[in-house]
């Protein structure tokens, strides 16, 4: 083990020791870890400069990676440092110098019923076709809520399960479902052709990862594979359920009338589920969740365009199993596990009264 490797390790290794989630390598700065959502630096470690981070760099990147980073400066990837740990690690330039960031993969996926999600949430992955939408900011727990999804119907229901994702994160074993996990770029050239594919074959459930470049060319081909015999679950990048929604009918109707986007999506779409992760008073992170279960009012709102009156209807509709955010923001507070100073943060209009 080069020194490069051996200084990796024992960063890392600290990091786990201190529960870290995140560890920071800047060029001009101290290496730095994300403890209890606050940044630590590792000053005994020194200063950082270029050919440390550059040498780090080459320690645990092969060689096509490496000849990416050159010429894109830029490269995401999931690695396995210590052969018992995952780690999706961000690699790109500022000003000129290399930056890196490791965030920590917990190998260890819950029970569904373990995630604090709304009670009626889990009756929306018994459906055998639609779209369901996981959405929320960056580091919002989308991703674990969704490989608890895929645990739950691996272990209880005989699917067959396709995954598109642009880094796999978490690799399962089938036990009573059939998983084929593509990762894009490697398995598959695009999100696109791989739901063509999808088109093809006789899937059960399609999971697919969060798309950026591909998103408006592929939700056409994702919402006619939810149409058919399928269950969609699609992760996204949105902070509510309304922003969700329109970001989906601002790319449905680059190749169809405004119409015709709102019926097809108010006829395929069975659910969105919102989540913020909020530190709490045990200094770990409560789930906030906010819930859209589709109805006869919610899919009249998506065909007449009146998207911002489904607030209303998550209001007016709570006894049917649905939530907003602010109050489960709320809740929280009232079950003693939110600062209300920290609640406010996350929802500026919360009422706490």
């Amino acid at each position: 083990m080069g020194a490069s490797s051996i200084f990796l390790d024992k960063i890392l290794r600290e990091a786990a020791k201190k529960n870290a989630r995140s560890v920071y390598l800047t060029v001009s700065s101290y290496p730095v870890l994300r403890v209890e959502n606050s940044l630590t630096p590792l000053e005994e470690e020194g200063v950082l400069d270029q050919k440390k981070i550059n040498s780090v760099i080459e320690s645990f990147l092969n060689r096509e990676e490496w000849e990416k980073l050159k010429k894109e400066k830029e490269l995401i990837t999931v690695k396995n440092i210590f052969g018992d740990c995952n780690f999706r690690v961000n690699i790109f330039y500022q000003r000129g110098f290399p930056s890196v960031s490791f965030h920590y993969i917990s190998p260890k996926i819950k029970d569904l019923k373990d995630l604090d999600l709304p009670s009626n949430f889990t009756k929306l992955i018994e459906y055998n076709s639609g779209l369901l939408i996981i959405t929320g900011p960056n580091n919002s727990g989308k991703t674990s809520t969704i490989a608890n999804i895929i645990r739950e119907i691996n272990q209880n229901r005989k699917k067959y399960i396709v995954s598109l994702e642009n880094l796999v994160e978490r690799q399962f074993v089938n036990e009573k479902s059939i998983i084929n996990q593509r990762e894009v770029g490697r398995d598959v050239k695009s999100y696109e052709e791989g739901l063509l594919n999808c088109l093809e074959e006789d899937v059960d459930l399609v999971y697919v990862g969060e798309m950026r470049e591909e998103f408006d060319s592929a939700v056409p081909f994702l919402l006619e594979l939810a149409a058919g015999n399928c269950l969609v679950i699609m992760e996204m990048d949105a902070e509510y359920s309304v922003r969700a929604i329109e970001k989906i009918l601002s790319a449905l109707q680059k190749s169809r009338s405004r119409e015709g986007a709102s019926y097809f999506l108010a006829d395929v779409l069975i659910g969105v589920l919102a989540q913020k992760l909020i530190p709490n008073k045990e200094k770990e992170f409560s789930l906030a969740t906010e819930l859209l279960l589709v109805n006869n009012p919610v899919k009249s709102l998506i065909r007449e365009n009146n998207i911002y009156q489904l607030n209303n209807v998550i209001q007016n509709y709570m006894t049917e199993g649905m939530i907003s955010m602010e109050k489960s923001i709320r809740d929280l507070v009232d079950k003693d596990l939110v600062d209300p100073a920290e609640a406010r943060k996350w929802n500026f209009d919360l009422d706490l009264n």
